[in-house]
């Protein structure tokens, strides 16, 4: 039990710099925050609390004391704990804790992405605004690393050293799904470049209006939009994750080599709503990849709107993107559940012989002195103590065998005699076949096998 613990420290110290990072970027993330909400939204100001302002300010409170808490236990003053997960629930509840379902789905930071935008159209941003978004990209970036020291810290907890959840998967050298993860994080890699250009550039052209932007742009290029721009940092998570996910299936880098971090995180892509082009309709239930998919069928179905190349180049990421999270599931169970299997070759023209001498009918390697390979020790001592042992150390080589089989080529009865009398032959080579008296089988020492 002792051992145990001891691999168990050990390999939870692996993880100590990145929770350690990410507790830091947390704590910092949220004081930033609470002093813009306090400076910019003015959640206590004259004119009385601002309610959804202070319940936001609450949240990242109580972030700040987690972080607090974990950064302690990481760096063993006072107590010793190096677990991610209260930090990594409190940030998921911030970005992805719904607060409207049943229509403009919204959560704790695109509630403050949204008053951001508002901010831009109507007054000049000032120092608390910024302080607020640099608090809440810090969260997201804290996010990120815990998401990362989770998936990957949990992934050894299937070898019994490590604590924790036990995603499974990842560890397996079979040749197949090494190849196929390695193809999934490359496709990964390119779906989300390819989708980062096609935010930031425009989707496409129309003759009535040649000031088109980009998502990242709000489309008319008046302002940034804040929820693309936290968007494309998400996806930046995600190809850097592909990436090293890519390396260390090819050995170049020392970490997972497990498909599970890309799949949680397109998971939460395409299941859990945040992003939405200003443009397209914000369904029940809206998901950043529906929303894109919905802007791109706004494009195709409007007459005086052209692809761009960027916006063909976002369509083809979206789709390779879908294919991928395919791919992540398949290998992902493979991984788990595939075992290689080496071929035995077969030798030429062994036919049914050779299979029933591999299921154990027959006795299998060259004859010994050592005697059979199964069988009563005991009974073979009696037979050696009433015929005597062999002086030269081998088989013993009766004088009257049984006839070969029939399909043998031979011209005469065996005999131990050194007349010119022909012997049998084995059917597959054509050498001369030694009868084993002790097997009661003729022996093929050119084939090495019993026929």
């Amino acid at each position: 039990m002792e051992e145990k613990c001891s691999l168990s420290s050990m390999e939870e110290n692996k993880f100590k710099p990145l929770l350690l990072i990410g507790s830091l970027i947390g704590m910092l993330g949220a004081i930033v925050l609470i002093i813009g909400m306090i400076i910019q939204f003015e959640v206590f100001g004259t004119a009385g609390i601002n309610v959804f302002g202070f319940v936001v300010v609450a949240i990242a409170f109580g972030i700040f004391i987690i972080c607090l808490l974990t950064l302690f236990g990481t760096l063993s003053i006072g107590f010793i704990v190096n677990d991610e997960r209260p930090g990594l629930l409190a940030l998921s509840l911030f970005i992805f804790a719904p607060t409207i379902i049943l229509a403009d789905y919204t959560t704790p930071l695109y509630y403050l992405l949204e008053l951001g935008n508002g901010v831009f159209e109507t007054t000049t941003p000032g120092f608390g605004f910024y302080l607020v978004y640099i608090g809440a990209g810090l969260f997201l970036l804290a996010f990120i690393f815990h998401i990362w020291t989770f998936l990957w810290k949990n992934r050894l907890s299937s070898s019994g050293i490590s604590s924790g959840l036990n995603l499974g998967g990842g560890d397996t050298e079979i040749g197949f799904t090494k190849v196929v993860r390695i193809i999934t994080s490359l496709l990964i890699l390119i779906a989300g470049v390819g989708l980062i250009l096609g935010v930031i550039f425009p989707a496409y052209s129309s003759p009535s209006d040649p000031n088109i932007s980009g998502l990242m742009m709000y489309e008319d290029g008046s302002h940034i939009d804040l929820q693309a721009l936290f968007f494309l940092a998400y996806l930046g998570a995600i190809v850097v994750t592909a990436i090293i996910v890519m390396l260390s299936n090819f050995g170049v880098v020392k970490s997972t080599r497990s498909e599970i971090p890309l799949l949680i995180l397109l998971g939460l892509i395409f299941v859990t709503p945040s992003y939405v082009p200003k443009s397209a309709i914000v369904g029940v239930w809206s998901t950043p990849i529906f929303e894109l998919l919905v802007f791109l069928h706004r494009i195709v179905n409007t007459a005086n709107f052209t692809f761009t190349l960027f916006g063909w180049i976002l369509a083809i990421s979206i789709l390779v993107l879908i294919i991928s999270f395919f791919l992540a599931l398949t290998s992902f169970f493979f991984s788990k559940s595939a075992i290689a299997k080496t071929r035995t070759p077969r030798a030429s023209g062994g036919g049914g012989l050779e299979a029933k001498r591999k299921k154990g009918k027959f006795p299998s390697g060259p004859p010994s002195a050592s005697g059979p390979p199964s069988g009563d020790l005991g009974g073979l001592a009696s037979q050696l103590s009433s015929s005597g042992p062999p002086s030269t150390g081998q088989p013993i080589v009766s004088s009257a065998p049984p006839s070969p089989p029939s399909f043998m080529a031979t011209t005469g009865t065996p005999s131990t005699s050194t007349s010119s009398q022909d012997k049998p032959t084995c059917p597959f080579c054509g050498k001369s076949l030694r009868f084993i008296d002790e097997y009661q089988r003729w022996y093929c020492d050119g084939c090495a096998q019993y026929v």
